[in-house]
């Protein structure tokens, strides 16, 4: 169960809990499901921001487990944060390489952890484990989003931030979570889900930002040509007066 390398220990070990569960009893009455949480969901084509002219732009991913990055973890959710943002339609080519025009994108997810949530699911894994799968366990997993945009190497920088979460649950006896919609796919799709959801609502609300665009190029002035200098007033010598015909 590759996805378990980017949980947290106790996380994951309540995941392959999950997994014996299903190989063991091979039952109907098995019960492993996956949820995403509903504060945030996907886009509807009305809400999504339209850009007249795309730009290219290099984007920059890490996943982080607690703050850490972790390398595995960015390998295996990168394909879908790149799908993601080529979903967006709000760049015309994305790269891992500089683009001629500078900009670059950076997005992290962070798997998050909430106050006692580590020990919570230590303790809810093992009664399951206990009861043979008969209690039923709930464990939801905390994920934070920020993503950064500079349209040039000269534009200000602008940032959006977004939260969400997955819930597994595990055993016969369970209720669904209220706060959490279910999702097929087991893990795998939950994490899918969750970063489709995760990236695509911060970028949306990033490309409604006036600074998307980047600064305008400043306005030609248009300069008058220099004024021709002033002639100088011609100099006139004054004709000698003419001599008077003497009076008779």
């Amino acid at each position: 169960m590759s996805w378990c390398v980017r949980m947290r220990p106790a996380v994951a070990w309540l995941a392959l809990l999950g997994l014996l569960l299903v190989l063991v009893m091979g039952s109907g009455r098995a019960s492993a499901a996956s949820f995403v949480g509903t504060e945030l969901s996907d886009l509807k084509p009305e809400q999504k921001v339209v850009v007249a002219q795309p730009q290219p732009v290099q984007l920059l991913f890490q996943f982080k487990t607690k703050g850490a990055p972790n390398l595995q973890a960015t390998k295996q959710v990168k394909a879908d944060v790149v799908s993601t943002v080529k979903a967006s339609g709000l760049f015309s080519e994305i790269s891992d390489e500089p683009t001629a025009n500078g900009a670059v994108l950076s997005i992290v997810i962070d798997d998050v952890v909430a106050p006692g949530e580590t020990t919570d699911a230590a303790t809810k894994g093992a009664i399951t484990g206990a009861t043979l799968f008969i209690a039923g366990s709930t464990v939801r997993e905390h994920y934070a989003c920020s993503i950064d945009y500079m349209a040039s190497p000269t534009a200000p920088k602008i940032s959006r931030t977004a939260a969400h979460s997955i819930v597994f649950q595990i055993g016969l006896i369970n209720s669904t979570p209220t706060d959490a919609v279910k999702v097929e796919g087991g893990l795998k799709g939950a994490v899918s889900v969750m970063v489709r959801q995760i990236v695509s609502n911060p970028l949306n609300a990033l490309a409604s930002d006036p600074g998307f665009a980047g600064s305008p190029a400043p306005a030609s002035v248009a300069t008058s040509a220099p004024e021709a200098p002033a002639s100088a007033p011609s100099e006139t010598t004054p004709e000698p007066a003419k001599p008077q015909a003497p009076q008779s």
